[in-house]
């Protein structure tokens, strides 16, 4: 085998290996496409066009209503662990900027501490009014999901999940929170001057989170779809 039919081989296994849940059987159908190629550097040229598969981060389908319940408290799990991980150093370092701010020897150092107070602020009213949102009962519900009839009543379980897909403002508010505190930092860290190439690189870390969102919103559209499908048939099924 030359090195080039190495190369390629080598490069499908990973995507295969990389790729989203959703996407194995796709990556696999290309690398069974690669190895009965006969040129060797026509099948490097697929192997590298089939790296766009890990640009398609979707979640293995839906099949049936029985398997919504597991979505849906894996999205709900998922969504407050990533929500705290995200907020909690805006919300530590709220103080710490509000009294960086008189110490600051710069305009730039003093603009950065407002841009971290400001997201802290948002990162703690935001909080408060999830807690308030989530009553005793809702709390319980997240950690004894086998008591809650929401859960166990496919149907409305299946239009909760639709719901929790649509609010996608929240991963809004937690990066820009983040953002917040992160040019706060910088701006405050270099208290004369900011660098091309931390600018740079806060640009295109702020592209990667678009792209991020872009992709999270189009998954959650792809799946919605989904339910709506399973909805559309077990009604299907009942009318006849």
């Amino acid at each position: 085998m030359t090195l080039v039919r190495r190369l390629a081989l080598g490069i499908s296994r990973r995507v295969v290996r990389w790729a989203s849940p959703g996407c194995k059987e796709w990556a696999e159908g290309l690398e069974r496409e690669a190895e009965v190629i006969e040129s060797d550097w026509a099948a490097l040229g697929w192997a590298i066009g089939s790296t766009r598969v890990l640009l398609d981060r979707r979640p293995v389908s839906l099949t049936s209503l029985e398997e919504v319940p597991a979505a849906t408290q894996k999205l709900v799990d998922g969504t407050m662990v990533f929500g705290t991980l995200i907020l909690f150093r805006p919300v530590i370092d709220g103080l710490w900027f509000l009294r960086w701010f008189f110490v600051a020897n710069s305009t730039l150092g003093r603009a950065g501490c407002v841009i971290g107070v400001l997201g802290s602020v948002i990162a703690v009213t935001y909080l408060l009014m999830e807690w308030r949102r989530l009553s005793l009962i809702e709390r319980r519900r997240l950690k004894e999901t086998y008591k809650d009839y929401i859960y166990n009543d496919l149907v409305a379980c299946a239009h909760f999940y639709k719901e929790q897909l649509k609010s996608c403002h929240k991963l809004w508010i937690y990066f820009s929170c983040f953002l917040c505190w992160m040019l706060g930092k910088l701006m405050y860290d270099h208290n004369t001057h900011v660098d091309m190439f931390t600018w740079v690189l806060l640009s295109m870390l702020f592209i990667v989170i678009l792209l991020a969102m872009h992709l999270w919103k189009q998954n959650n559209l792809r799946r919605i779809e989904e339910i709506d499908a399973l909805l559309a048939e077990r009604e299907h099924g009942a009318e006849l």
